[in-house]
């Protein structure tokens, strides 16, 4: 009788995916590439994979065709699809009511950032881990656009990107001014002067910013011979400061990381990068988000 209980229970069990393999399925559907999604989830492929062939097996048919450049839906999985985001919403709201009724900072906070952005918050890491020693805080590296819409999805809790889109349920504070201009390091050579027909231009030409910052140049006539594609910052930056052209960069980012390397050019098309937080009007009661908020807010102004 007991036996035949534990059998039955487990039975039920494989017919019900956890939330785990939901998340990673809903992942996997938005970024249709498992090392993207891998990336953005903080689990190794081969971890997400395994999640993938369970939630698989509980449905009874295959979700995903894998293919040379990704993965697309099948029809069962453009299905499930339709039924995960309500169901992870729900989940989420309740993980939420339970929070806000806790005024104790506890639990886990996911803080999503650009990874060079990462760089410079260990001061305020290390302030939450040391002040608040029952709260948890999870980081995911990604772009703007990527953080943001994880943040409106509700799989991350907090994001600190530039330029967001605006949404009905998200709240954006801007938290630092910057801008994304030309620089150079040492050296004289015609690679790195605007003023010559061989320059070359460092950059990531898929961001956003360089697009616009291109459009500029154009429009004020800077001509680049050739453009070295780079999607690094730090690589960006490690290439201009010994000589390899001129690089495309934040101001923030050479202000902290190379003051002593490089030069900022005058005269030259500048973009505003600025700094926001962004987090749903459904974690303003949260006591962990609340202060997490705060302190990002005052690590900002420093």
């Amino acid at each position: 009788m007991h036996k035949s209980y534990i059998n039955n229970k487990n039975e039920e069990n494989k017919m019900m995916p956890s939330v785990a393999e939901l998340t990673y399925f809903f992942e996997v559907s938005n970024t249709l590439n498992l090392s993207q999604a891998a990336k953005n989830l903080s689990v190794s492929q081969p971890a997400l994979s395994r999640a993938i062939q369970n939630l698989e097996e509980t449905v009874g048919t295959a979700l995903l065709i894998r293919h040379s450049k990704g993965v697309k839906l099948t029809p069962a999985g453009q299905k499930v699809l339709l039924q995960i985001k309500p169901l992870l919403q729900s989940w989420q709201n309740t993980k939420l009511q339970a929070l806000a009724s806790n005024n104790q900072v506890q639990g886990q906070i996911k803080l999503g950032c650009h990874s060079t952005v990462g760089l410079f918050i260990h001061g305020f890491v290390a302030a939450v881990l040391e002040k608040y020693p029952a709260l948890d805080i999870e980081l995911r590296h990604a772009s703007s656009d990527v953080i943001t819409q994880a943040v409106i999805d509700l799989t991350i809790d907090i994001g600190i990107v530039s330029n967001p889109i605006h949404y009905p349920d998200l709240i954006i504070r801007k938290i630092h001014e910057t801008d994304i201009t030309f620089w150079i390091g040492a050296g004289k050579r015609n690679i790195q002067d605007i003023h010559t027909r061989d320059a070359v231009l460092i950059c990531d030409p898929e961001a956003p910013q360089t697009q616009l910052m291109l459009k500029k140049c154009k429009m004020a006539n800077l001509k680049f011979k050739r453009i070295l594609k780079v999607n690094s910052l730090e690589v960006i930056a490690s290439l201009t400061a010994n000589g390899c052209g001129v690089g495309l960069l934040p101001s923030c980012f050479i202000n902290t990381l190379y003051a002593d390397k490089l030069k900022r050019l005058p005269h030259v098309p500048v973009i505003k990068n600025d700094k926001y937080l962004i987090y749903r009007k459904e974690y303003i009661n949260i006591a962990a988000i609340k202060k997490m908020i705060e302190m990002l807010k005052e690590w900002a102004k420093k």
